[in-house]
C-alpha cells in the first residue's frame, strides 16, 4: 500500500479523540485555569500636541472638539457628531488602495470619557470607494449600495470595499460608553442592525486591513431586539481590544458579527453580555481567521460563539456562562479552542459540531449533558476534554497516536499605556519633521535619550535612514498607526534594542514600515511587538506599487538575497534565547531564499500573525515558537512554515493561501519538531507533499491528498493536525 493510501485509510478509520501525548511532545504542562477577560485598567491619554485641534500636524481627532462637538453627556444625541467625524476620516483618506494614507495621512478617532448617546448606526455616511480586483488595472468607483456593486462593466473581477485603517480609540473602557437609545427605530426583531459598523456594503474586501477599536463599552440599551453591538471586518491585521458589548435588557441579534470578508485580527480582553448570539464568525473562505483570547461571554440565548461558512477561529482562555451552547461550528468551518471553561445552563452539549471541524484542548465544562455533540449525537460525554481532534491527526509515523506539541504558553505582558501626558516624548518636539522627506533619525534618537518612558510619533511618515537605539529607560514606543520608511539601504535595522533590562519593551501601532529590517534585537530584554506591519516587498506586485503608491516617497529598494524587508531580527543569536511576544503583526519571520533570514534562537509566542508575499513565510532556526491564529499567502512557490535545526514549532489554526499552482510543500522541518493545524486554499501540483520532514538526513513525506477536500471549487483542504514526531 502506498504512503498516500495508508494515510487516507487512517483518515477514514474513524479515530477522532486523542488522549495520549506523542513520545517527543513531552509531559503535559500544568493545567491552565481559564479566567477570561482581564479588564485591563487602560487610561489612554496623549500629549495635546498629538491632536488635530492643536494645529501641529497630529492625527488624533477628539470627537468632542470642533468641528464635531460631540457632548458625551448621556443626554444629547451624538449620532450626527460621530457620523460627521467618521465622514471626515473617510473623506481625508487619499483614494488610492489601502496605502493611501502614506500620501495624506490616516486620522484616528479618539473618544474621551463620556456616554455618547446614539439612535442610529455609527458609520460613515459617504459613498463607498470600491475597486475591482485586477491588480494591474485597479479601477475605483464611488458606490452607494450593494446593488451598484453588481455592475460588471465597472467591476469585472468583483468588488473590494475600501474600508481600511479605521481606528477608534476610547480613553477608558469603563467610562467611554457608546449607548443606543432605548426603543430606537430600525433595531427591530431580526433586523441585524449594528450600533457600530466598520463597513457599508456586503461585497467585502481583502484590502481592508488595520481596522482597530479599543477601550470602550457598547451598550445596545433596552427595547432594541434586532441590535448588533458591532459589525467588524479587517484583512491581514486588525484588533478589537479591551471592549465590552452589552445588552441593556438581554435581548439583541448579536454582540459582535464578522459576516463579510475579510475578518482577520486579534480580539483580546472582550466581554459580551446578553444577545441571542454573543459572537458570530461567518465571513467565509477568504482571510477569515480571528484570534480570540481572554474573553468572557454571559447569558446568551442560543450560542455564545458561532463559527460558520468555511470560516476559521482560534481561541484561548474563553469563559462562557449561561449559554445553551458555548461553541457551535457549522457549514465547513473550523475552530481551535484551548484552555477554556464553559459553564452551561440546561444545555445539551457545550460544543456542537454541525459539519464543522474542531481541535479542542484543555476544556472544562459544567452544567451540560455532554462536552461535545455532532448533529445531536454525543461525541464526548465526559465534562472535561484533554485533547480532541475531529479528524485523525496526520503523522510521519502512520498509525501511531499523535497529539499536539503542547508547548508551554506564556501570557503576553500587558504593558498599560502611559497615563501621564508629561511622560510622553513627542519626537516632533526634538526636531523630527515627519513629512516623508527629511531624515528624522537624529531627532528620534534625541527623544529616545530624553529619559521619558513613552515615545510618540504623531505624524504619518517619518524617514529613518540611520539606526535609532532604544535605551532601557524607554518602555513604550507608539507609532500611532503611522509609517517609518528607509529610503537609503543599510544593513543595520531602523531601530535597535540596545540595552538589557528586566522590564519588557512595547513597540506598537506601526501601520507600515518599509525599506529594510525594522528592528534589531541586540540586548537581553523581553520584547512585545503589537499591531505592527512590514509591507510585503517581494514579487512584481510590490514593484508595481512602488511607482503607483509611493510618490514622492520611495523606500529603499530590496534584494531578496541581502535586504529582505522584515519586522524583526535577532542581532545577537549566540547565548540565551531572546524572549518575544508578537501580537497582531505582518512580516514577522520571513525566511527568504533558502531560509537564510530565519529567526534564530528565540522563544516566541505569537497571537494572530500574517506574512504575505515573502520568499518563505515563517521560518525559525534553533527556536521555540508557539503561534495561535495565522495566515500565509504567496503567488510563488513559498513554504508556509520552516522549522530548522532544533526548533520546536506549534502553529494552531490558520490559512495557507497560494492562488497559483504550487509544487513546494508548505511545511518543512529539518531536525525539528513541528505541529500545525490549518486549511489550505488554492491549486496545487499533482502529488504535492504537505510536509517534508528531514531528520538526520532521512526524509519522510506526507502528501497533500491525505487531507480531505472541503471545497473542490476553491482547492481547499482541511489539515486537522499534522505532526512529525
Amino acid at each position: 500500500m502506498t504512503t498516500t493510501k495508508r494515510l487516507i485509510a487512517l483518515l477514514l478509520s474513524g479515530l477522532t479523540t486523542i488522549h495520549a501525548f506523542a513520545a517527543d511532545a513531552g509531559p503535559a504542562p500544568a493545567t491552565f485555569t481559564a479566567k477570561g477577560d482581564r479588564h485591563p485598567a487602560v487610561n489612554l491619554v496623549y500629549p495635546e500636541s498629538a491632536f488635530m485641534h492643536a494645529g501641529k500636524g497630529g492625527r488624533l481627532v477628539d470627537v468632542t472638539k470642533p468641528p464635531f462637538n460631540a457632548k458625551g453627556d448621556g443626554k444629547t444625541d451624538d449620532t450626527g457628531a460621530l457620523i460627521a467625524a467618521r465622514d471626515f476620516v473617510t473623506r481625508s483618506h487619499e483614494p488610492a488602495y489601502c496605502m493611501r494614507y502614506l500620501l495624506k495621512g490616516s486620522y484616528i478617532l479618539y473618544l474621551p470619557n463620556g456616554t455618547y448617546l446614539v439612535s442610529d448606526t455609527v458609520n460613515h455616511n459617504l459613498p463607498v470607494l470600491a475597486g475591482d480586483g485586477v491588480w494591474d488595472n485597479y479601477q475605483q468607483h464611488w458606490v452607494m449600495s450593494d446593488a451598484e456593486t453588481q455592475n460588471r462593466e465597472l467591476f469585472p473581477s468583483g468588488v473590494r470595499e475600501q474600508n481600511d485603517s479605521i481606528i477608534i480609540l476610547g480613553q477608558s473602557r469603563e467610562k467611554t460608553i457608546l449607548r443606543l437609545k432605548d426603543n430606537s427605530p430600525g433595531f427591530v426583531v431580526n433586523s441585524g442592525k449594528p450600533v457600530l459598523s466598520f463597513f457599508r456594503l456586503s461585497s467585502g474586501s481583502d484590502v481592508n486591513q488595520n481596522n482597530v477599536v479599543e477601550n470602550l463599552t457598547i451598550d445596545t440599551g433596552s427595547g432594541n431586539p434586532g441590535a448588533i453591538g458591532m459589525r467588524w471586518n479587517s484583512a491581514n491585521t486588525g484588533a478589537i481590544r479591551n471592549v465590552t458589548i452589552r445588552s441593556g435588557d438581554g435581548s439583541g441579534f448579536a454582540g459582535l458579527t464578522c459576516d463579510v470578508f475579510c475578518a482577520q485580527g486579534l480580539f483580546e480582553d472582550i466581554s459580551i453580555e446578553g444577545f441571542d448570539e454573543g459572537m458570530s464568525i461567518r465571513a467565509g473562505i477568504w482571510g477569515t481567521i480571528p484570534t480570540l483570547e481572554h474573553a468572557t461571554f454571559n447569558n446568551q440565548k442560543r450560542n455564545a460563539i458561532r463559527v460558520a461558512n468555511y470560516s476559521r477561529m482560534a481561541a484561548r482562555d474563553v469563559v462562557v456562562t449561561g449559554a445553551p451552547t458555548a461553541l457551535r461550528v457549522e457549514s465547513s468551518a473550523n475552530a481551535v479552542v484551548l484552555d477554556s471553561s464553559f459553564q452551561g445552563k440546561d444545555g445539551a452539549a457545550a460544543m456542537d459540531l454541525a459539519d464543522g471541524q474542531l481541535l479542542a484542548r484543555n476544556i472544562q465544562t459544567t452544567g451540560y449533558a455532554s462536552a461535545l455533540a455532532r448533529d445531536g449525537k454525543i461525541v464526548l460525554s465526559s465534562p472535561n476534554v484533554e485533547e480532541y481532534v475531529s479528524l485523525p491527526a496526520l503523522s510521519t509515523e502512520p498509525g501511531a497516536p499523535s497529539a499536539s506539541l503542547r508547548l508551554p504558553i506564556e501570557e503576553s505582558p500587558k504593558i498599560l499605556s502611559e497615563p501621564d501626558p508629561a511622560k510622553w516624548a513627542n519626537v516632533d518636539d526634538f526636531g523630527a519633521v515627519g513629512d516623508g522627506v527629511a531624515d528624522d533619525t537624529q531627532a528620534i534618537q534625541k527623544a529616545m535619550d530624553s529619559g521619558k518612558p513613552a515615545i510618540l510619533f504623531p505624524k504619518n511618515v517619518y524617514i529613518v535612514n540611520g539606526t535609532v537605539t532604544i535605551p532601557k529607560t524607554v518602555r513604550q514606543v507608539s507609532f500611532l498607526y503611522g509609517c517609518t520608511i528607509r529610503t537609503q539601504f543599510r544593513e543595520e535595522a531602523m531601530f535597535c534594542v540596545s540595552e538589557p533590562s528586566a522590564e519588557p519593551l512595547l513597540l506598537q501601532q506601526s501601520a507600515y514600515n518599509l525599506g529594510g529590517v525594522f528592528l534589531d534585537h541586540a540586548a537581553a530584554r523581553t520584547l512585545v511587538l503589537e499591531d505592527m506591519q512590514t509591507f510585503f516587498p517581494h514579487a512584481g506586485r510590490s514593484a508595481m506599487m512602488m511607482d503607483l503608491f509611493f510618490k514622492p516617497v520611495k523606500p529603499a529598494q530590496y534584494d531578496d538575497a541581502t535586504n529582505c524587508w522584515r519586522l524583526y531580527r535577532n542581532a545577537t543569536p549566540a547565548g540565551e534565547p531572546k524572549k518575544l511576544f508578537v501580537n497582531n503583526a505582518l512580516g514577522f519571520a520571513p525566511g527568504g531564499p533558502d531560509n537564510r533570514f530565519a529567526v534564530e534562537n528565540v522563544t516566541a509566542w505569537c497571537r494572530q500573525v500574517n506574512t504575505e508575499h515573502f520568499m518563505g513565510n515563517f521560518a525559525f532556526r534553533n527556536s521555540t515558537a508557539w503561534i495561535l491564529g495565522f495566515k500565509t499567502e504567496s503567488h510563488e512557490d513559498a513554504r508556509s512554515f520552516s522549522a530548522l535545526d532544533g526548533t520546536r514549532l506549534e502553529a494552531l489554526c490558520g490559512l495557507f493561501s497560494q492562488p497559483g499552482v504550487q509544487t513546494t510543500s508548505p511545511l518543512f522541518a529539518k531536525d525539528s519538531a513541528l505541529c500545525v493545524a490549518m486549511m489550505t486554499l488554492g491549486a496545487s501540483a499533482p502529488e504535492r507533499q504537505l510536509l517534508e520532514d528531514v531528520k538526520q538526513g532521512k526524509t519522510k513525506l506526507i502528501p497533500e491528498d491525505a487531507c480531505p477536500p472541503l471545497s473542490p471549487s476553491h482547492g481547499m483542504r482541511f489539515v486537522p493536525l499534522i505532526v512529525n514526531y
